[in-house]
């Protein structure tokens, strides 16, 4: 009995010490873990400063100083429903919002962007179409190239340039032009290496577009797809999780870097569907195809703009393309303003932010002006 005891009374304490190692071990763990925990968030907020902090002092050193990544916390806004200053068209599946006034953008009534407050220029007689870089994002309305030109002509030019557009597309707002009003110039400005790959698409960034297709017929525009589906600006798809990565996204540049590598581009935004037509024509076709639309256009004189990402410069499927496209003008006998000779030549820092800075545009602008109208 009284071994038993004994034994039973090892066993107890044996199973008490276990219980307390097990304790110190849990508690253990749990320290390790808040201590990891707060190494993390304390390298995440440096690393976050620090990436700030650069992008900020990159921003100064291109002559265009931008202080909202110290200044505020939310950096991007991929959940906002971006749509504020264009309106659905059925012909070319978007269009800028005739009226609209706001973050440094003023669309006319007439659907051109505002180009230089205060100034009336005599006669309005040149048309310049294209992408975001022909717009003007994210330089203000007097420092867009289309305004500078402006300036240095002394006569009207409509900015007919919207983000996201395709070369094709861009010029089938031209001929949509051409037939309300009388120009003496158009300006067809094209982003080498990006823009014909887009009129391959019926959705660009969670907006619906006609494509360029191939039928019996040859190639011929599709109908602009659904801008309801799923995925659009208008219908964005967004599940929980897709809310939660999208918010820490928006405020953390370090995060944002993170998930790019991680996820396919705003994946989690749920409003920037990308999709090819099925029927889609090649892309060295629809080059020939527009550039023979743009020298069919009756209009006196017509200048074909290259433009480029200026980080793209030792790209081989852009210098590709490029050649195709000076090839196809040459044979067209089209006239070309091609930027990569003056912007090879300058410091891309100060060139370049994403789009063409203030400079940039200048740079543009001026080069357009010796090369195309004398």
């Amino acid at each position: 009995m009284a071994r038993n005891r004994r034994v039973g009374g090892r066993r107890a304490l044996s199973m008490k010490a276990r219980c307390k190692s097990e304790q110190v071990t849990m508690t253990s763990l749990i320290r390790i873990a808040i201590v990891n925990v707060l190494i993390f968030l304390a390298l995440l907020a440096f690393g976050e400063l620090a990436l700030r902090s650069a992008w900020t002092l990159k921003s100064c050193l291109k002559l265009n100083c931008d202080l909202r990544r110290i200044t505020t916390l939310k950096v991007y806004d991929v959940l906002a429903k971006n749509i504020g200053m264009t309106r659905f068209d059925h012909r070319l599946g978007y269009v800028p919002r005739e009226g609209f006034n706001g973050v440094g953008v003023t669309i006319r009534n007439d659907g051109f962007r505002l180009n230089n407050l205060g100034m009336v220029p005599h006669v309005t007689d040149v048309l310049v179409v294209g992408d975001s870089f022909t717009f003007g994002y994210p330089v203000s309305n007097s420092e867009t190239w289309p305004a500078c030109l402006e300036r240095k002509l002394n006569r009207g030019v409509d900015n007919g340039g919207v983000n996201g557009y395709g070369a094709a597309q861009s010029l089938l707002r031209a001929s949509l032009e051409l037939g309300k009003r009388n120009y003496s110039y158009l300006v067809f400005s094209v982003l080498v290496g990006e823009d014909f790959e887009r009129d391959r698409r019926s959705y660009y960034l969670g907006f619906s577009k006609p494509a360029l297709v191939r039928t019996n017929n040859g190639i011929e525009w599709s109908a602009v797809s659904d801008p309801n589906r799923p995925g659009t600006r208008y219908n964005p798809s967004r599940s929980r999780l897709n809310r939660v990565i999208g918010y820490l996204y928006d405020r953390s540049m370090v995060l944002a870097a993170v998930s790019r590598l991680m996820l396919p581009p705003f994946y989690f935004s749920g409003d920037r569907l990308t999709v090819a037509h099925p029927n889609a024509a090649d892309k060295d076709a629809i080059v020939e195809w527009t550039l023979k639309e743009f020298s069919s256009l009756e209009i006196d004189k017509k200048i074909l703009l290259l433009q480029y990402d200026v980080e793209l410069f030792t790209d081989l499927e852009m210098l590709k393309e490029r050649e195709k496209i000076l090839g196809t003008a040459n044979a067209l006998s089209l006239k070309v303003v091609d930027t990569m000779d003056v912007l090879t030549k300058l410091d891309p820092q100060k060139l370049w932010l994403g789009h063409h800075t203030p400079y940039g545009n200048e740079v543009v602008c001026e080069y357009l002006f010796q090369r195309g109208f004398h």
